[in-house]
This record gives structure tokens, C-alpha cells and sequence, in this order.
């Protein structure tokens, strides 16, 4: 799917009335080559193939092409050109209508392809996992609630996994989240209560099971459909936990130590 905005629309319906006005009401000549800002006319013609190109409009991008291929003639008549812009004007609408658009208010946009939607210390600290989290917010962003919290869903699993290793708890790629959030439950209750990093475990602790709430399923496994609140929601939550991990909690330097 390509990005733009709706100013590329405005854009090329601006540009069309500038070569329309310019052919119809320029200065009386019989070829283009006479008129005096024919070179205003090629940089129009040149936006325009250069916008189609990319909005994905084919044929108008040929007719365009055709277009500024005919001004380097010397012979090229007003009238030509006047139907060969009629002809590329009547092709774009027709091809706009064949095209399938889709206008994200800013609301939503603001989730769509962002590269640290979730800060810069998570991206740095959990560089794998951008894709899934980049992906996630391009389908909050689309109303595609469900796939989002899929690519949640991949995203804590690798983060819990982390999580659970930095309190030495074992084989934790063989857990599911129920029982890595209960074993993670167990170590931080036998902490040092002044432990160095015993608030900030506490802390993600206490924001993993605000995500597994999120999810709304017992055993950390999301539902069969969910709305764009519902999403929100969840993205919400990761997004702290997350934080909280890159933030607060050194990674574990190996699987089998335990950092205190």
C-alpha cells in the first residue's frame, strides 16, 4: 500500500487547471513551441507524471509521458496538445476511480509507520521485535483491530520470556505466560525489599498483569476478535510493560543468571 497525503489529489487537479488555462487562454500561437513559458508547461506536465507515478495511476503516467515526449517536436500544434491534455485529464479521473483510496484521520495516522511507536530504548533494546511492533500500529492505524493484538501477542511473548530470565526463571521458551507471570510472582516475593531493582521487577510485574487483564484470558492467549478500543488498550499496556523492561531492568547477560 502506498502513503500519501490528500494534498498529492489537490496537487494534480491544480496543476491539470494550469495547463488547461495556460493551452486555452495562453498567448495566440499555433505551436506549443511559440508559446513563451513553454518550459512552465513541461515542469507542470513532469509534477504530474512524477504524482501518478506515485499513486500507482499506470496509464495516466504513459499519457503523461507521451505528452512531454510531444513538446520536444517542433511541429506540435495548440490544438494537439489541447486534445492530448483532454485525453490525460478524462484518463486520470477514470483511473482514480478504479483506484482504492483509504483517509486515516490524524487520530490514527499517528500510529501508521512509526519506526519507535513504542520509544527509543525499547527499539534499542529489543531491535527484533520492531517489525511486530511497527506492524502492530500500522493495523491499529487501518482499523484492523485483531491483527494488531496478534502482533502484540509475538511481541510479549518474547519480551516475557526476557522478563522471566532476568529472574533466572528456566526454560522459559517451553512457558507460556500464566505460568512464567506465576513464577515471576514467586521470585519477587522472596526479594530483598530494598533490593536495587526490586521496585522497578515489581513494577513490571505489576504492569505484565495489567496486560494479561488487557487480554482478558487466563491463560495469556488472545480472544477470537477484538474492536479498535479493545487494541487500543492492549497496545497501551505492552507499550508500558515494555518501557518499563527497556527502561528499568538491564538485560540478563546470559539465560542462566540471575540479576539482582
Amino acid at each position: 500500500m502506498e502513503k500519501f497525503s490528500a494534498d498529492e489529489f489537490y496537487e494534480i487537479g491544480r496543476y491539470l487547471g494550469r495547463i488547461g488555462e495556460l493551452l486555452d487562454n495562453g498567448p495566440s500561437a499555433d505551436k506549443v513551441s511559440e508559446i513563451n513559458n513553454q518550459k512552465g508547461l513541461e515542469t507542470q506536465l513532469e509534477w504530474i507524471l512524477g504524482a501518478c507515478e506515485r499513486i500507482g495511476l499506470e496509464v495516466s503516467e504513459l499519457c503523461a509521458a507521451e505528452f512531454l515526449d510531444r513538446l520536444e517536436e517542433s511541429e506540435f500544434s495548440i490544438t494537439s496538445a489541447q486534445e492530448m491534455f483532454t485525453e490525460l485529464a478524462n484518463t486520470i479521473r477514470r483511473e482514480m476511480q478504479t483506484v482504492l483510496f483509504f483517509h486515516l484521520p490524524s487520530t490514527q495516522a499517528e500510529f501508521y509507520e512509526k519506526k519507535e511507536l513504542f520509544g527509543a530504548s525499547v527499539a534499542t533494546r529489543f531491535p527484533n521485535l520492531q517489525a511486530d511492533i511497527i506492524e502492530a500500529g500500522n493495523c491499529l492505524a487501518l482499523g484492523c483491530a485483531t491483527a494488531c493484538v496478534f502482533h502484540l501477542m509475538r511481541v510479549m511473548e518474547s519480551a516475557v520470556q526476557e522478563f522471566g530470565r532476568v529472574l533466572g526463571i528456566l526454560a522459559v521458551d517451553t512457558k507460556n505466560w500464566q505460568n512464567i507471570l506465576d513464577e515471576v510472582n514467586k521470585v519477587i516475593k522472596g526479594l530483598p525489599s530494598k533490593g536495587t531493582l526490586t521496585p522497578s521487577l515489581s513494577e513490571a510485574a505489576a504492569n505484565l498483569y495489567s496486560v494479561k487483564l488487557a487480554w482478558r484470558n487466563e491463560v495469556m492467549h488472545p480472544k477470537a476478535t477484538y474492536t479498535v478500543r479493545e487494541a487500543e488498550d492492549v497496545l497501551r499496556q505492552v507499550k508500558l510493560f515494555m518501557n518499563t523492561l527497556a527502561d528499568r531492568i538491564p538485560a540478563p547477560p546470559s539465560p542462566s543468571t540471575v540479576v539482582m
